[in-house]
């Protein structure tokens, strides 16, 4: 299984309006890194964010270009949460699948799929999306060419 892990793209302040939609910028960003997944033909069967209005608009900018049907809100993964309850959940995926979330909430899930333990410096990132893939053994490896920087 191929798992992406995906930051929401750029919002507005908080002062602008409080619920964070995308910036007319964030729109255009993520709609470049799908349109990047769909000519590369990267393919994700689910899409899950948040919930929150930023990362729900860019799952959603997701699904609408790479035709994805099954789009919806995982509890647990808002930018503060324990990270082992839904690693718990991502074990049991067996389609390749998409997480958009936030800092600093993705490199804690990051480090904990990839080493156990949290990470040393969560301020930076790869990319703004980080592609795993789990191996026969369930462990897992960064893929080949596993981060897409244009975003957030």
């Amino acid at each position: 299984m191929i798992l992406y892990l995906a930051q929401h793209g750029l919002a507005v302040d908080k002062n602008i309006d409080p619920d964070r939609p995308l910036s007319e910028q964030g729109r255009l960003e993520v709609t470049n890194a799908a349109l990047y997944f769909k000519q590369s033909g990267i393919t994700v069967n689910n899409v899950y964010h948040s919930g929150k209005l930023r990362a729900a608009q860019t799952a959603d900018i997701f699904a609408d270009v790479l035709n994805i049907e099954h789009c919806e809100k995982l509890d647990g993964i808002n930018p503060n949460d324990d990270v082992e309850p839904v690693i718990d959940i991502i074990h049991s995926w067996t389609t390749d699948s998409m997480v958009v979330t936030h800092i600093p909430f993705l490199p804690r899930m990051v480090s904990h799929l990839l080493t156990g333990k949290p990470p040393s410096d969560s301020s930076h990132l790869p990319g703004n999306i980080i592609c795993l893939e789990e191996d026969n053994n369930g462990e897992w490896l960064l893929a080949e060419s596993s981060t897409y920087s244009s975003f957030g």
